[in-house]
């Protein structure tokens, strides 16, 4: 556990600790304790939702999962955000009924297997299909409300540095698509992510909470 709450940057200090909602960040020097919590739902008949919780006005990093017919989950998203969780998730939303992010058969998510149904509209050859996107809106409804329904989200309040938060970000994601499947079946391989520049610190992040979560890591440098 880290001794002393405070972010040391070029030989400077700030000693303002972080204690709310049951999250704790401490940072030492090169030291972060980050703590997910969840699940939470996005909608549907899930105990809670991230819309109505308190946690869902802060920022931080936040994780998609799909439940594993064998257990756990399988992460299929890994973002972070300097607005709040809820706002951030809206704009998800609004993007995924909306034809911009990709649709996977949500049956054959939860046994790890990648399935797109639909590409988005974002990526290189895509742009342009709009057209086509809202001539199959009948047929991929079903599949984007059930994947909403059967999301399951963590989150992980986060009130450093924007860059220390993004360098988290990418490290997990890299892990994640490093380990064997099916904990790396359903995570993007063409989403960029920043990471950790040949001159800056390295961090070490000390990561509870995500016990659920296929491939998390204890511990990682970021």
């Amino acid at each position: 556990m880290p001794h002393s709450a405070g972010w040391f940057n070029k030989g400077k200090s700030n000693l303002n600790g972080n204690l709310r909602f049951g999250l704790a960040i401490f940072m030492a020097k090169t030291e972060v304790e980050l703590i997910l919590h969840g699940p939470y739902g996005l909608c549907g008949k899930h105990e809670r939702i991230i819309f109505y919780e308190d946690i869902g006005k802060k920022a931080g990093i936040y994780f998609w999962t799909v439940p594993y017919v064998q257990g756990g989950l399988i992460i299929n998203y890994i973002g972070e955000t300097g607005e709040s969780f809820k706002r951030r998730f809206k704009d998800h939303l609004i993007h995924k009924a909306g034809g911009n992010y990709r649709i996977c058969d949500p049956d054959f998510a939860v046994q790890g297997v990648e399935r797109i149904l639909w590409n988005g509209l974002w990526r290189k050859g895509t742009r342009d299909k709009m057209p086509e996107f809202v001539s199959r809106i009948i047929e991929l409804s079903p599949a984007i409300k059930k994947s909403l329904e059967h999301s399951e989200i963590y989150v992980a309040p986060f009130e450093g540095e924007k860059r220390i938060r993004q360098r988290i970000e990418g490290a997990i994601a890299d892990h994640i698509k490093a380990q064997p499947p099916p904990a790396s079946s359903l995570l993007p391989k063409d989403v960029r992510y920043y990471r950790r520049g040949s001159d800056e610190e390295p961090v070490t992040v000390l990561i509870s909470g995500g016990d659920a979560l296929l491939g998390m890591p204890k511990d990682l440098l970021a």
